[in-house]
């Protein structure tokens, strides 16, 4: 379809315009009085202002595109009036009412005089269909324009809150005049306490537009950051989590305001332990419930060569036996010299855990009796799921390789 089909005005016989001898003036003056009554506040100043010269011009176009395909106004105007509604805080449904209001105003105005000029009911037809086609494609870039503005806006907006949440991070700490002013141009009230979580940069566009206003989101690093305030914290991670999908986010600590930086760095490091799978897959992982695993893991590579060294007996041996003997190990240290117990936690027969325990006697020696060793193991134990797997999404995660194994003897 070629844009003159589209635009059924310019297949209209001009003639008609010549028998109605349509008045502007009046028609722009009914088109106006239509619009303001069907408002529900009144028009201000400025907006007024916009919208009548938008009429008029509109008016203009409208009238010298009839009968003319080769004749083509330009639809800036509108895209600028658009702009001008998002500026002055009015809606763009009120926006689209306006130009449907003038529309009706001018048909009726414009179709007042075709009973005296005897004009066809067909022509009459033709000519509203015309009408409200011309208007709908200037509500459009009307309506191209408002998004233009309300995105421009957006973008400022949020540039406000990427500052914003920079200064709150920031290490060393910025100062309160600093984040008074970021705050004031932001928009944000500045909390007393508040919580940062982190989780994936991929799920910031899920969150900016339904979280709360009082939630601030950003990208911090290669994360993203959410800062909720104290004060209603159960409602903010509760929607938090519903938002989330198939990801997960690392809660910080309740912190002061100063302390920003600080629960934004443990979130930041829970999320990355989250990501081998090790800590389970609730949506929402607290720094409150891990301190033991972050104080482990610290420093990461330490942590992993640490792991490396005092498990290296079990390193050589078939996946399947290096589980099992892993999970009796750890079952070992928890009740050391119950072997019925350890049977009944990993369901097998007490037979086959003395078994084991021979076995990890041969390979660790004396080590699983002293304590000191015991102690090493088990800090090796639980610090290498933590730092000895690749990353994975929840959704790719599998049976935990510490489970308990189903009673087979080594």
């Amino acid at each position: 379809m070629t844009k003159a089909s589209a635009q059924p005005w310019r297949r209209l016989d001009a003639s008609v315009l010549t028998r109605l001898e349509p008045d502007t003036d009046a028609i722009a003056s009914a088109a106006m009085d239509q619009v303001r009554a069907g408002l529900r506040t009144p028009l201000d100043g400025r907006t007024a202002a916009n919208l009548q010269v938008t009429l008029d011009v509109a008016l203009h176009a409208f009238f010298s595109e009839i009968g003319h395909p080769d004749i083509t106004t330009d639809r800036e105007v509108y895209r600028a009036q658009g702009r001008a509604q998002h500026t002055a805080g009015r809606s763009l449904e009120e926006m689209l009412g306006f130009y449907q209001s003038a529309a009706l105003g001018v048909w009726r105005q414009l179709t007042s005089a075709a009973p005296a000029v005897d004009l066809p009911t067909k022509a009459i037809v033709e000519l509203g269909e015309a009408l409200f086609a011309f208007i709908a494609e200037l509500s459009a870039a009307a309506a191209d324009g408002y998004a233009e503005a309300r995105s421009q806006a957006a973008r400022a907006g949020q540039a406000r809150r990427d500052r914003l949440l920079g200064l709150l991070l920031a290490e060393p700490a910025a100062t309160r005049d600093q984040l008074d002013d970021a705050a004031n141009q932001a928009a944000w009230v500045l909390p007393g306490r508040l919580v940062i979580a982190v989780t994936s940069a991929d799920v910031a566009p899920q969150l900016l537009d339904r979280m709360p206003g009082r939630v601030l989101i950003g990208r911090h690093h290669d994360l993203t950051a959410v800062v909720m305030p104290a004060d209603r914290l159960e409602w903010y991670l509760g929607r938090l989590r519903d938002l989330l999908g198939g990801d997960q986010a690392g809660v910080g600590p309740v912190v002061p305001l100063r302390s920003a930086a600080l629960s934004a760095r443990r979130a930041s490091a829970l999320w990355r332990l989250t990501r081998t799978g090790a800590l389970g897959d609730s949506p929402l992982v607290h720094t409150v419930d891990h301190r033991i695993d972050l104080l482990l893991t610290t420093d990461p590579e330490l942590a992993a060569e640490f792991a490396k060294d005092v498990l290296a007996p079990l390193a050589g041996l078939p996946e399947p036996a290096r589980q099992r003997l892993t999970t009796t190990l750890a079952a070992w240290l928890a009740r050391p010299d119950q072997p019925q117990a350890i049977g009944v936690e990993l369901h097998v027969h007490v037979q086959t855990v003395r078994y084991r325990i021979r076995q990890l006697r041969t390979l660790f020696g004396g080590t699983i009796d002293d304590p000191a060793g015991r102690f090493a193991l088990a800090i090796a134990l639980r610090i290498d799921p933590l730092v000895s797997r690749e990353p994975t999404k929840r959704s790719e995660r599998g049976v935990h390789p510490l489970r308990p194994d189903d009673g087979q003897q080594a």
